[in-house]
């Protein structure tokens, strides 16, 4: 959620001059934000095993359904057959989350990439861009 402002292309080009001149304009979200997602993830790993988690990765862990009981999510079940139990369940499988649940997501390809500038020069954006 947030504010969204639709620029004409005179305005677009005044936030971001690099811009090719043919975009005629584009929404601006400035309150959106965005994260390294390789740091962060690699972060949150780091600070999960230090507080003793322990990942599990391969086929025979894939989920294939929620163990429910009541109104309440209790576990999850494995491809393996194998069901883990816990008090809390956090479903974060992302575009296969359909897959567990009814939920109104819908995956989109996209693409992302990120350069390096030569050491001195600056940024040619200052801030993500989505387009189609």
């Amino acid at each position: 959620s947030g504010t969204a402002h639709w620029l004409d292309d005179v305005q677009v080009h005044e936030l971001e001059p690099h811009l090719h001149p043919g975009v005629i304009g584009g929404w601006w979200f400035p309150e959106d934000a965005s994260v390294d997602a390789r740091r962060l993830t690699c972060s949150l790993r780091a600070a999960c095993v230090e507080a003793g988690v322990q990942f599990l990765s391969g086929e025979e862990y894939a989920a294939t359904s929620l163990e429910i009981s009541g109104a309440k999510c209790n576990g999850v079940r494995m491809k393996s057959g194998k069901i883990f139990t816990a008090k809390s369940v956090v479903v974060a499988n992302g575009s296969w989350m359909r897959d567990l649940l009814p939920v109104p997501i819908t995956p989109h390809k996209g693409q992302s990439f990120s350069l390096r500038m030569p050491s001195g020069q600056p940024p040619l954006l200052s801030r993500v861009l989505f387009a189609q």
